[in-house]
């Protein structure tokens, strides 16, 4: 699957969220989702905690950043996305 440009903060924000990977999340519930990460957290914690997962455990965040930014800029870009 070809990932759209999408704000990298959007795809961030999902990446540190509590949201499962292992479930499939609606457009909705993914912008609700990044909103109250980044409301929570803001933008610089958020990208921090992304440097820490990376740090941490690259093996598994590859696989969530990758599932972030299909989520998000499917989320996104709806009319993009049914293209």
């Amino acid at each position: 699957m070809t990932t759209r440009p999408v704000d990298p903060v959007l795809s961030m924000a999902l990446f540190v969220s509590d949201a499962s990977a292992t479930h499939d999340l609606d457009d909705t519930t993914i912008r609700d989702t990044v909103h109250h990460t980044l409301e929570q957290l803001g933008p610089d914690e958020c990208y921090a905690r992304a440097a820490q997962a990376f740090g941490d455990h690259p093996d598994t965040a590859l696989p969530r950043i990758q599932w972030a930014r299909e989520l998000a800029a499917r989320a996104y870009t709806p009319a993009l996305a049914a293209a």
